[in-house]
């Protein structure tokens, strides 16, 4: 049968649809493999496989820092988000039962972190800590382990590490008992009845076990074992005081993880030598009637976005002044060094994002300390300056640091709006020579900002310099 013209327009009219898509899905798929191609070098954490998702955020009546792992396999994603917001919404339902008035004078404080320690084998065990104080009483202290087996796509219970018998507890018992009565830091607050009730309850699963490369480690909540004044006690036992009580299929696994590996620490040390023996350069005489300011970038590093940051800088000639949580650093040390390795200047911005205000002289030296030693190790640069997480400080924050504490003079309100025209109007409004210009580099949008920002400063006649320069 002779086809009409109508059939011909037809075909003609899908055959050109059909070519388009063909052309679109050539072109996407690209795109797409140049965007994994990216993806894959700049998310690379020190931690394969895990990535850190940091939420920050400041109301009026709270503060709230939440840091949590994020993994390749979906799967493992999801318990692990449940957690988070299972977490986060207590705090809500808490938050909502307190005097509005009374937390705007003192904002509660919710923060949720956490330590990850590598095991063996793609095997990682994720220690979570959770503080959440209300109106500076009623603080909340507890701790959850994930145990997780990468490779398999599973987690893996406590139970299938620990032959749980009557006298594997029972050694268990001996070992914590004489450990605690050891201990320097815990054993005087110990009670021997509390940690007796603990092993001979049955209900409980050792789920406060997690694994180091040479311990398995018992993690505490306040009050369970000891005093309230001890916090939340760990007490570590090397693998080889535990093994008869391990499982079998156990002891091969951390059987090669019995001896730590002694070189990592040999060449931090060798690195620190030679970093000390470098010569430092003076600093260049920046003096001039040129109008300037400070781009200052709040909570990274971000394996995307500060990365994204850096080339948009760099083809300004533009400095910039990155304020760097350890917990990011610790888990995106290249990008760090590609912040110092670029001229920039680098800032510590705690180790968690904890309002120090709120903390005792020990834990804020603690939060401050940790993170200039993981920048140190990241970049072979020590910080020079510090924010605040809030721009909260008072007398006793200021004795205890040993860096100039630094706020800002622009707050662009980027963590908020989420939107770069709005974060240029904040610039436009209100800069002028000499000001600290606050963004935070964790943010997708603050990336597209940064470009209208540079591009405004630079028709404007600024030119971008460190926070230290500036002062």
């Amino acid at each position: 049968m002779k086809p009409t013209r109508l059939t011909k327009i037809i075909l003609v009219i899908l055959g050109m649809i059909g070519m388009a898509c063909l052309i679109y899905y050539y072109v996407q798929g690209n795109e797409d493999e140049h965007v994994k191609g990216e993806q894959t070098k700049m998310e690379q954490s020190k931690y394969p496989g895990v990535d850190i998702i940091t939420d920050t955020f400041e109301e009026e009546t709270y503060h709230k820092a939440v840091h949590y792992p994020k993994f390749k396999e979906q799967v493992l994603n999801t318990e692990m988000s449940k957690y988070v917001s299972k977490m986060e919404q207590n705090f809500y339902e808490e938050l909502d039962k307190h005097d509005v008035d009374l937390l705007k004078e003192r904002p509660a404080q919710f923060y949720l972190t956490f330590d990850i320690y590598p095991v063996t084998d793609g095997i990682y065990s994720i220690v979570f800590y959770e503080e959440a104080y209300f109106g500076g009483a009623n603080a909340r202290l507890n701790n959850k382990v994930f145990l997780v087996d990468l490779k398999n796509k599973r987690y893996i219970k406590q139970t299938e590490i620990i032959d749980d018998t009557k006298e594997s507890r029972e050694k268990i018992y001996n070992l914590l008992l004489n450990a605690f009565k050891e201990s320097k830091e815990y054993g005087s607050f110990l009670n021997e009845e509390y940690l007796k009730e603990w092993i001979e309850n049955k209900d409980h699963d050792f789920s406060n076990m997690f694994l180091t490369k040479e311990s398995v480690v018992f993690k505490f909540d306040k009050y369970e074992v000891t005093a309230g004044a001890a916090g939340m006690p760990e007490i570590a036992l090397p693998f080889k005081e535990v093994r008869e009580i391990l499982s079998a299929e156990w002891v091969d696994k951390l059987n090669a993880q019995d001896s730590s590996d002694e070189n990592e620490e040999a060449e931090r040390d060798e690195q620190k030598v030679k970093e000390e023996e470098k010569e430092i350069e003076p600093a260049k005489d920046t003096s001039s009637k040129e109008k300037r300011v400070a781009l200052t970038f709040d909570d990274g590093p971000h394996p995307k976005n500060t990365m994204k940051i850096l080339e948009l800088l760099k083809k300004h000639d533009a400095k910039a002044t990155f304020f760097m949580l350890g917990s990011r650093v610790d888990f995106y040390p290249a990008i760090a060094k590609e912040i110092a390795e670029n001229g920039h200047e680098l800032g510590n911005h705690t180790w968690n994002h904890k309002d120090l205000t709120t903390l005792s002289s020990e834990m804020i030296k603690q939060e401050v300390e940790e993170t200039s030693a993981i920048i140190l190790q990241a970049t072979g640069q020590e910080p020079t300056v510090m924010r605040p997480p809030y721009g909260a400080t008072n007398k006793e924050v200021e004795s205890v640091v040993n860096l100039p504490s630094i706020l800002w003079t622009v707050d662009t309100l980027d963590w908020k709006t989420h939107d770069p025209q709005a974060v240029l109007e904040e610039v436009k409004k209100n800069v002028r020579d000499g000001s600290i210009i606050l963004m935070h580099d964790i943010h997708e949008t603050t990336v597209k900002a940064v470009e209208l920002v540079l591009d405004y400063l630079e028709e404007n006649g600024y030119t971008c310099v460190t926070v230290s320069q500036i002062l």
